[in-house]
């Protein structure tokens, strides 16, 4: 995820676990001493959907060209690999909504012989704080700790998760995959040590690119190995964008509105 996108996303965030958080530990009272009771319970569930639905939404606002990935790679520095940058999309909204929900964990009482708000005077208040610390500690790390990657080499595929890499040669990768591609999720057979077969699952959300045309890349280059020195050149990125732009024409709206539901089918290699 860009450096940019990381501080939009840890700023919304944060920003509306604070708002909820003020909401309940400053607001609260006062919604408790109107009358009749049912309009403070009403501007209490209001502010809180307010906040819990509008800074999804502006996040999805500001991401919304990011929604409909594109059907290409970048390019590596070295000219030697395709690579696939990461997207905001599915770890932004995963970060945003996790402090979000932990603003409903903050512990809070109200003040003996008093009509306000605040932190419960209890010895066991340092754990009490972190019931919403830890997933806000969760939610910082999905942004800030190095995300899913993409690289595509003449040698094979290289996809990285936050925990493990993993680096399948062309050869390796069984035939007929990869699965079909879903909105969410592609995944990849191939043999492991001992021909033993093993997969490997590639979140799409935290990718930039069109589903459908990865998985149809993956499945050529592991089918016409007569294609894949030229990973990484421009020209073999406009090879790849040409044969899938006419495949495109030639009937993939269906198979684009599949993926947006469920899977939808990868086209054999003959479109590139």
């Amino acid at each position: 995820m860009p450096f940019a996108w990381k501080i939009t996303v840890t700023g919304l965030g944060l920003g509306g676990f604070a708002a909820l958080a003020v909401r309940t530990l400053v607001l609260q009272a006062m919604f408790w001493r109107m009358e009749p009771a049912w309009t403070g319970v009403l501007l209490s569930f209001g502010t809180g959907l307010i906040v819990m639905v509008g800074v999804p939404t502006a996040f999805a606002v500001l991401v919304r060209r990011w929604l409909r990935p594109p059907a290409t790679f970048t390019r590596a520095g070295d000219g030697a690999a395709f690579v696939v940058p990461g997207s905001p999309v599915g770890p932004g909204f995963q970060a945003i909504l996790l402090m979000l929900v932990a603003s409903y964990a903050v512990p809070f009482e109200k003040v003996p012989g008093t009509d306000r708000i605040g932190l419960p005077g209890d010895p066991a208040l340092p754990w009490l704080l972190a019931l919403p610390a830890l997933p806000i500690l969760v939610a910082l790390a999905i942004v800030w700790l190095p995300g899913t990657g993409l690289r595509l080499t003449p040698a094979g595929i290289t996809v990285r998760r936050p925990l493990r890499t993993w680096e399948i040669g062309w050869d390796e990768l069984l035939p007929g995959g990869p699965h079909p591609a879903r909105r969410w999720s592609m995944r990849l057979l191939y043999r492991g040590p001992g021909a033993r077969p093993r997969s490997c699952r590639v979140p799409m959300s935290g990718l930039a690119v069109d589903a459908v045309f990865l998985a149809t890349v993956v499945r050529h280059y592991a089918e016409r190995a007569e294609h894949r020195a030229g990973i990484g050149t421009e020209a073999e990125l406009e090879r790849l964008r040409a044969g899938f732009a006419r495949w495109s024409a030639a009937g993939r709206p269906a198979g684009h509105r599949a993926a947006r539901g469920g899977a939808a089918p990868v086209a054999a290699a003959q479109p590139m």
